[in-house]
């Protein structure tokens, strides 16, 4: 029999992907790409994102079963270390003959049960190559997407950008930014530009969750471990151990009261759809007001520059500020007939559910046809698995689903396309449609055995015991204290605080009450400020205040004290906070830490009390002993509350 071939258009993780499997079952493919290098949204080099971008779900999701990262590789990787990934994958699995690199397919014809199709090249030239079979692996994000209810967008007075254009904070350095959108990326780009920015608008048409990437495994836990969140959420358990609780009710647990007050997400209505965003600081950032969010949706620009929202709040403008479009992405299927986008009801501005397939793959009268990637979640587990399904029913290893059961999927689209209002993402069910699309590849029988759901899971050997075995170790460090020192410094980013510090002994007994706050200097340093009064026997009240530089250095997991000078810049150490494991205490985390200064010696110890991922409040207590001190300090600290913050 002859070889069949397979064209992939597409060459980001999607058309990787199908690539290497077309490849393990004998169809030869060729991979068709726009641009000049693999590796679509991921690769640095050709689109990069925001310098300071991460993925927001773990390296552990971030993943091809059959490749692990090294055990020293960042749990949250960076773009540039996604492509590194990427292309070592492709090194690893790929020829580069498969690849046909700026290359542009304008137009795709089916004919006699095969698949023509047309591309320009580099020189503009239109060349034509012929194959069995089509997969598109070009995913949701061909275009950056302008919404057409937008009128007179060219009226607005100063820059304006899409998303996709903004790279760093310097291009907002000191101008006001007013954002238009509520994704996962906007929140993201918001947090990123806050220190940079003179000011942040941000317009969002509906309320949103924000959680951090590591997250409090036991909410209602004041010395909760924390891990990356897609660890807590995915897990196989989650849906054997269902609790009456609605999703709003688990978010508020977790998010704590700040965002439980927020105006914007109606508390009592846990009917309906919830929407989160990942993002270490935006909440941080909302407090200290550096944020303020207006609620409505774009709908016009007048022609004096004037934002009009569908409330009819208006925002003014003028010739310095930056307005960010965060509205998303649309794909681009252009290169088919319309008989074929006809048939799979394409609707290119519909960028919840641009077109109707079978389990999002296949369309019952395309057979020699699939869509990878198209998805709406950045699960690589997915990708890979109807990337392996694909190439075993276009092998003949396994049959293609019915025509009666391929239509009852497309009657399944249908009515996930029509739902009103609209959940954030059309499956969310990330781990039952995972372990489902497993049992079509690997057989009825397919049963994981780890809790966690993550791309490790589908190797067709078993996991990945060094996955595993890494998965667990962090369990255990967790409860050990790694990550807490993350959390505490989030928790503390812009914020306020009332204090009492007690003083007892030598040389005097005394007590000292004010208030203090915790700002942001960078993404890895905040500046400790208090103002109080020291009331001691027999004595007026004194004024004092004090600073310190709190650091954290996420690498190795520390949280660090130093002094400062008169103009707020670190000198010399003061002490490292040193977290003790879990069981230390119930009333939240225990933490210590030493200091010499002089002829005194400071024995440092903290108490942190979450409730979710918020601090509800938290010690630190000084013993300190030298030739002429003796004494004991403790400072409880209570969170200064902005009404509503959000």
């Amino acid at each position: 029999m002859m070889s069949k071939s397979v064209a992939i258009v597409g060459g980001g993780v999607s058309g990787l992907v199908s690539a290497v499997h077309m490849l393990k079952v004998g169809i030869n493919p060729i991979v068709f790409e726009r641009a000049a290098d693999i590796g679509g949204l991921w690769n640095a080099n050709l689109k990069p994102c925001w310098s300071s971008m991460r993925v927001n779900i773990s390296k552990f999701c971030t993943a091809l079963a059959d490749l692990s990262w090294d055990k020293d590789a960042p749990l949250f990787p960076s773009q540039q270390q996604v492509f590194e990934y990427l292309s070592n994958y492709v090194e690893k699995r790929l020829s580069k003959d498969i690849f046909r690199f700026n290359s542009h397919v304008v137009k795709v014809d089916y004919e006699d049960e095969q698949w023509t199709i047309n591309y320009r090249v580099k020189s503009n030239e239109i060349l034509s190559a012929k194959f069995d079979f089509l997969i598109i692996a070009s995913g949701f994000f061909d275009y950056p997407y302008f919404p057409n209810d937008i009128s007179n967008l060219s009226s607005f007075k100063g820059q304006l950008i899409h998303s996709c254009d903004y790279h760093s904070p310097e291009q907002v350095q000191n101008r006001r930014v007013i954002l238009a959108g509520a994704s996962m990326s906007a929140a993201e780009l918001v947090s990123d530009m806050a220190n940079s920015a003179e000011h942040i608008i941000h317009i969002v048409s509906r309320g949103f969750y924000t959680l951090p990437r590591f997250q409090p495994l036991t909410p209602s836990d004041p010395a909760t471990p924390f891990l990356p969140g897609d660890l807590i959420s995915f897990r196989r358990s989650n849906t054997k151990n269902k609790t009456r609780s609605s999703p709003h009710e688990r978010l508020r647990l977790i998010t704590g009261d700040e965002q439980k007050s927020a105006k914007f997400i109606d508390a009592n209505d846990d009917e309906s759809p919830v929407f989160i965003t990942i993002s270490d600081f935006y909440a941080e950032w909302c407090r200290s007001e550096k944020i303020t969010l207006q609620h409505g949706r774009l709908v016009k620009v007048n022609d004096d520059g004037t934002l009009v929202l569908n409330n009819s709040q208006t925002i003014e403008t003028n010739s310095n500020d930056v307005l960010v479009l965060c509205t998303g992405y649309r794909p681009c299927l252009d290169f088919f007939s319309e008989d074929i986008l006809k048939k799979l009801s394409y609707q290119p501005n519909d960028i919840f559910c641009p077109i109707i397939l079978h389990r999002t793959v296949f369309h019952p009268e395309l057979k020699t046809l699939a869509f990878i990637g198209m998805y709406r979640g950045p699960f690589w587990a997915i990708i890979e698995l109807q990337s392996r399904w694909v190439a075993s029913i276009f092998s003949g290893r396994i049959p293609l689903p019915s025509f009666a059961i391929q239509q009852a999927g497309l009657t399944m689209e249908e009515n996930i396309r029509e739902q009103r209002p609209r959940p954030q993402f059309p499956h969310a069910d990330f781990v039952g449609t995972a372990d489902e699309l497993a049992r079509d590849v690997f057989g009825a029988n397919f049963s994981p055995t780890n809790d966690s759901c993550t791309s490790t899971d589908f190797r067709p050997n078993g996991p990945d015991p060094n996955v595993t075995d890494e998965i667990n170790q962090l369990s255990q460090d967790a409860n050990n204290g790694r990550f807490v020192a993350g959390a505490v410094f989030r928790a503390l980013l812009e914020s306020q605080w009332s204090f009492e510090r007690v003083l007892t002994g030598k040389p005097s007994d005394g007590t000292v009450q004010g208030q203090c706050q915790f700002q942001s200097v960078n993404s890895t340093e905040l500046l400790y400020k208090e103002q109080g009064k020291l009331i001691l026997p027999s004595q007026n009240p004194l004024d004092i205040s004090q600073k310190y530089l709190y650091h954290y250095d996420e690498k190795q997991d520390a949280l660090t004290v130093y002094f400062v000078d008169e103009k707020s810049q670190r000198t010399n150490l003061f002490h490292r906070i040193e977290f003790q494991p879990k069981d230390t205490s119930k009333l939240g985390w225990t933490a210590r830490g030493e200091h010499l200064c002089s002829q005194d010696h400071y024995s440092a110890s903290y108490l942190f009390a979450f409730n979710g991922t918020e601090l509800s409040q938290f010690e630190i207590n000084y013993q300190v002993k030298g030739p002429n001190k003796d004494y004991l300090s403790k400072t409880v600290f209570q969170p200064i509350k902005k009404s509503s913050f959000l």
